[in-house]
C-alpha cells in the first residue's frame, strides 16, 4: 500500500510476517507503541504490565503466557492501524504520556521528566533542540563566534552536528584517524555495547538497521561515520590531532589552545568557545602486574589491540587493580 502522505508510514506486510516480527519485540515498548498507533490507553489499566524494569531486561519480567496475549493483541491494533491507512491519532497528553512511564518502568516516575521525554520523542515532529535560538541571535553573529570541539566521539560528532545546523563556525580536534572515540579504538574481538543499540542512535539519525540488540563494534563504528557522511561534517573534523593546552583570557573573552598534529606541527587556534568531548575511556591504562615489562609473550591492552595477536585457545582474564579501573587480558 502507498505510504501515508501525512505520516509517511505504510505496512505492505502481511499477517504473518508481522506476528514472527512480534516474536522479537521488547513486549512492554510494544504495549506503548499499540497505545500511539490507536490513541486507546485502557492497557494502561489492564492486568497485562511489567512487573519492573533492570538494565538490559526489556521484557519487564513479563510471564510468556502474557507476552502470548501481547502479540496477539498488537497484530489486532497493527491490522486496524494498517486497514485506517496509517494514520495515527492524537499524541497522547502529557498526563498520558506520564502514566505511560509509570507503566512501564512499572514505578511512580515524577513529573519533571515528562518535558525531557516529551522533547526526546518528538511526537509532534519537531525537533525542539534545533537551533533553539531561532531568529533571536542574527546570523552574522553567529559567524563571528568560532567553537572548538575537542574529541570526535559520540559527544563530539552531535557537537559538530548541533553547530552547523546552528551555523556557527567550529572545528573538531580528533586524536584518532577517524570519527566514534571509543568505538574506533576498542575493536578487541568480541567488542560490543553492554546497553541497547537504541541509546547510541541520535535523535535526529533514528536507526533501525541493527543486526543485533547488543551490536558489535565495527557496527556501531559504522554508524558514526555514516552519521558524518550524511550530515557533510567531515570537512570541520581534523583528524590525527591532539589539543595539549588552553588558555583563556578575561579581557577579550577568547580561548587560545594549542594543537599538535602526527608529524608535531604546532600550532594555535583562537575560539570563543572551547567544548570537552574528550569522553573518559581513551587512555589506556596498564594494569601494575608484576613482569609485564619483562614478559616475552604478545600482550596488548584492549584499547590499543594488536591485529597480530592469534586468540584460538585463548581465553579472557580479567582484573580490577586500584582506582576501580578494569583490565581484560588474554591469557
Amino acid at each position: 500500500m502507498p505510504a501515508n502522505p501525512k505520516t509517511g508510514f505504510s505496512i505492505p506486510e502481511d499477517d504473518a510476517l508481522i506476528a514472527r516480527a512480534l516474536q522479537d519485540a521488547s513486549i512492554p515498548t510494544l504495549m506503548m507503541s499499540m497505545i500511539h498507533m490507536s490513541g486507546d490507553a485502557s492497557l494502561l489499566d489492564g492486568a497485562l504490565r511489567p512487573a519492573g524494569v533492570f538494565i538490559n531486561e526489556y521484557q519487564g519480567y513479563m510471564s510468556e503466557e502474557d507476552k502470548a496475549a501481547v502479540r496477539a493483541q498488537a497484530l489486532d491494533v497493527i491490522r486496524a492501524f494498517r486497514a485506517g491507512g496509517c494514520r495515527l491519532p492524537p499524541q497522547p497528553s502529557a498526563e498520558t504520556v506520564q502514566r505511560m512511564m509509570n507503566f512501564i518502568v512499572a514505578s511512580e516516575v515524577p513529573a519533571d521528566y515528562v518535558p525531557m521525554m516529551l522533547e526526546e520523542m518528538e511526537l509532534d515532529g519537531t525537533d525542539q533542540r534545533s537551533d533553539a535560538w531561532g531568529d533571536e541571535v542574527p546570523a552574522e553573529r553567529r559567524a563571528q563566534h568560532k567553537v572548538l570541539v575537542i574529541g570526535g566521539g559520540m559527544s563530539g560528532v552531535l557537537a559538530a552536528y548541533r553547530l552547523q545546523e546552528a551555523r556557527i563556525p567550529y572545528i573538531v580536534i580528533e586524536k584518532n584517524a577517524s570519527v566514534g572515540g571509543t568505538w574506533f579504538e576498542n575493536r578487541y574481538p568480541g567488542a560490543r555495547v553492554d546497553v541497547g543499540n537504541h541509546l547510541y542512535s541520535y535523535s535526529f539519525e533514528p536507526a533501525h538497521h541493527w543486526s543485533q540488540y547488543f551490536s558489535q563494534q565495527k557496527e556501531l563504528q559504522q554508524y558514526f561515520e555514516d552519521v558524518v557522511q550524511h550530515h557533510h561534517l567531515q570537512q570541520h573534523f581534523r583528524f590525527n590531532t591532539e589539543v595539549t593546552g588552553a588558555t583563556f583570557d578575561e579581557r577579550s573573552g577568547l580561548w587560545t589552545v594549542d594543537i599538535v598534529d602526527k608529524d608535531g606541527v604546532t600550532e594555535q587556534y583562537v575560539a570563543n568557545s572551547v567544548i570537552s568531548a574528550v569522553g573518559q575511556l581513551n587512555r589506556p591504562i596498564l594494569p601494575d602486574i608484576p613482569g609485564i615489562d619483562t614478559f616475552a609473550g604478545q600482550w596488548c591492552h584492549s584499547a590499543a589491540w594488536d591485529d597480530s595477536i592469534d586468540c584460538t585457545g585463548k581465553t579472557w582474564w580479567w582484573s580490577a587493580p586500584a582506582r576501580a579501573r578494569s583490565n581484560w587480558c588474554l591469557r
